[in-house]
């Protein structure tokens, strides 16, 4: 037999320990991939509650403290209700989803100041309360819309519709967005707005069960397919006249995202031209669009603090005022 020679063999023994190597590492690499996806699967009917604050800090505590006794995350409304957000009055609320964004949320903020309007904000909590740099950011935010004198709910963690997910997931869902806005915020949120208004009579008794209001809307002005500040304001007016001639609602919860800048926009053009035609009403002696902070006026049979009578009231004398102002400029 010929002799092998020292290269030769030199040569395979490299190659047995290069491919020794790598068996091994994929003897490593299978059995953790493998692991990983069934770590992923849980047993239905198991919540898994993340390590999220479960409790507000005193700062916290003392931050909020400053908007006084306002109910910002609605816990005097009963629990188990379904807002659809319609009203034979020309009431408007605006409520603002899927923020907080660093990027949009504190200019409508600031807008919302100068035009002197309360608001509604659905957060989705998977953005904050974990503890990261970029998380407390928006966790500043959300306390930031309390401080402001700003209601806030619960708008879920990851944006999941609700029908879509069992009994668990949707569990799991409250719990981790519930815990999170209540370490930003100061409290516990008892309203919440499924994703996309999703719902089903399953999901409904679910979020009964977890103490949750949930409020829909009547006028969405399209600001997710609108591209335009004028588009969205066109599409307000445009649902708002129309619901009146379908419904009778001559007014409702309105939806807009505070995480699309033409929105923004758009709120203050929205609200002079609700002004414009208040002028039209007062000269006819009609109800006029009352821009409010109290989601009872959507509740029927609820008492909010102000009547009815007494906001038209106030609301005619500052139109008096405005209206002339408006005749003399045009």
């Amino acid at each position: 037999m010929p002799s092998v020679s020292w290269k030769l063999r030199l040569l395979c023994c490299v190659l047995a320990i290069v491919g020794g190597g790598s068996l091994v590492g994929a003897s490593e690499v299978g059995p953790r991939r493998h692991l990983g996806t069934l770590a992923s699967i849980r047993p239905a009917g198991v919540v898994i509650h993340e390590p999220v604050h479960a409790e507000p800090s005193l700062e916290v505590l003392e931050q909020v403290a400053m908007v006084g006794q306002r109910d910002v995350t609605g816990t005097r409304f009963p629990s188990g209700l379904t807002i659809d957000g319609g009203t034979r009055r020309r009431m408007i609320l605006f409520t603002f989803d899927d923020g907080p964004s660093k990027r949009t949320t504190p200019r409508l903020l600031d807008s919302l100041d100068r035009l002197g309007i309360k608001a509604l904000f659905f957060v989705t909590s998977e953005s904050f309360g974990n503890g990261n740099p970029w998380e407390r950011e928006h966790a500043d935010i959300v306390r930031d819309i309390v401080r402001r004198g700003h209601m806030i709910g619960n708008h879920t963690e990851t944006h999941r519709q609700l029908p879509l997910l069992n009994n668990a997931e949707i569990e799991a869902e409250l719990t981790r967005s519930g815990r999170k806005i209540a370490w930003a915020a100061g409290s516990y949120p008892r309203l919440i707005r499924p994703p996309g208004g999703a719902m089903s009579k399953r999901v409904e008794w679910l979020l009964a069960e977890n103490g949750y209001t949930s409020v829909i809307w009547a006028v969405y002005p399209a600001d997710l397919e609108e591209t335009t500040a004028e588009g969205v304001v066109r599409t307000f007016f445009r649902v708002l006249d129309r619901r009146e001639q379908d419904t009778g609602d001559r007014g409702g919860i309105v939806l807009m995202h505070d995480t699309k800048r033409h929105s923004l926009e758009a709120l203050p053009r929205i609200v002079e031209a609700l002004e414009r035609r208040n002028c039209g009403l007062l000269e006819r002696g009609e109800e006029l669009y009352d821009i409010v902070d109290d989601l009872g006026y959507f509740i029927p049979g609820y008492e909010p603090d102000q009547s009815f009578d007494e906001r038209q009231a106030a609301l005619r004398e500052d139109a008096a005022q405005r209206c002339a102002t408006l005749a003399l400029a045009d």
